[in-house]
């Protein structure tokens, strides 16, 4: 998550994972955040200030009224003054009038959100016109999370990467639409076929564990199955029988978005799911797969100078939930190159 300047309170505010972390923290959001915070020291009063806010609001499962708008919207913003709203006026005094309406907005939306994700159903069922939600999670750079899925499946959800699905799987199947990576563990239920979509292919399975790593930037979206068996087609395929292809355990099918050429092969588990458990993995990687990698895990502009001095890289290594100036100063010591990191930047210098 890129937090730049005044913004920062807002943006956190309004980013639905660091409210639920102040509301329920949990073991992973709770390590994820401290870590962000290590990465990102100059941020540590804009953190502390909006956690502030956000423990100002009342969830109550009443439906608001305008005067009650303006209530929750005094005692945010007006009302008793805590250490980190005093030491932070140059943030209150630097908002015109219509910036205090639009954060008391962002303020009350985060109250109804979690006023939603308190509740029982995402909707009342007095009333309601009988549509379901769609939900979309999704993580900017330097950013994973944990979800779970109305049936009770659990989602990890890779940075740069978002899912869509219904807020209730009441239909014949469990369907979720996915860009980026994720790894799914599957609840299993052989009435209700789970299904994985993203632009090249339909991931289907009853009751497993596997990964589909669908980022839009890639030329390759693959599948890795961990546990039980999937059938896997391509997007444009679905109505053909001869298109499917069956996994087992071990196994990985990749689709390639340029030419629709399948691979079906073994996949190294510790390189393929790693990401999920916090951990970095390189194997004979490119000095353009690192860039990547290093770019969307830690939300990072990476630059690099010289490159025509880079030589052949091959580089092999694993970090286990390392800050960024660990893995930088392991990279650099073993592929012979200077850095530096400036806000967002990160430079590599041959």
């Amino acid at each position: 998550m890129v937090l730049k300047g005044e913004n920062a309170v807002e943006l956190l505010l309004m980013d639905l994972n660091f409210r639920d972390w102040v509301i329920q923290p949990k073991t992973e959001s709770d390590h994820y955040w401290k870590t962000w915070l290590k990465n990102n020291p100059d941020k540590k009063e804009d953190l502390l200030l909006a956690k502030e806010l956000i423990h100002k609001l009342e969830f109550k499962r009443v439906e608001v009224s305008e005067e009650r708008y303006d209530k929750i919207f005094e005692k945010t913003l007006l009302g008793k003054k805590s250490k980190y709203v005093s030491n932070n006026q140059h943030f209150m005094k630097k908002l015109d009038f219509r910036s205090y309406w639009r954060v008391a907005a962002m303020l009350v939306a985060a109250a109804f959100i979690s006023l939603l994700y308190f509740s029982e159903h995402f909707y009342d069922t007095e009333g309601t016109s009988g549509q379901l939600e769609t939900i979309i999670k999704s993580n900017d750079a330097g950013r994973k999370s944990q979800i779970y899925l109305p049936d009770g499946t659990i989602v990890w959800l890779n940075s740069q990467s978002s899912i869509q699905y219904k807020s209730d799987f009441s239909g014949s199947t469990r369907s979720v639409n996915l860009s980026g990576e994720a790894y799914f563990e599957v609840v299993k239920d052989p009435s209700k076929k789970f299904i994985v979509k993203t632009s090249s292919m339909s991931v289907t399975a009853i009751g497993t564990q596997f990964n589909v790593n669908a980022f839009s930037s890639g030329d390759r979206h693959q599948v890795a199955l961990a546990e039980g068996k999937v059938m896997v087609q391509k997007t444009d395929k679905l109505n053909e029988d001869d298109q499917k292809v069956y996994l087992d355990p071990g196994q990985s099918l990749s689709i390639f978005k340029s030419n629709g050429k399948m691979i079906q092969s073994s996949f190294d588990p510790k390189k393929v799911l790693s990401w999920k458990d916090g951990i970095i993995y390189f194997d004979d990687a490119v000095l353009e797969e690192v860039v990547e990698v290093l770019e969307r895990w830690y939300d990072k502009t990476i630059v690099v100078q010289n490159i025509e001095k880079s030589g052949v890289w091959q580089f092999s290594s694993e970090f286990n939930n390392e800050t960024l100036e660990n893995v930088m100063q392991n990279i650099s010591y073993s592929k012979n190159f200077e850095y530096t990191i400036e806000g967002e930047t990160v430079k590599i210098i041959f």
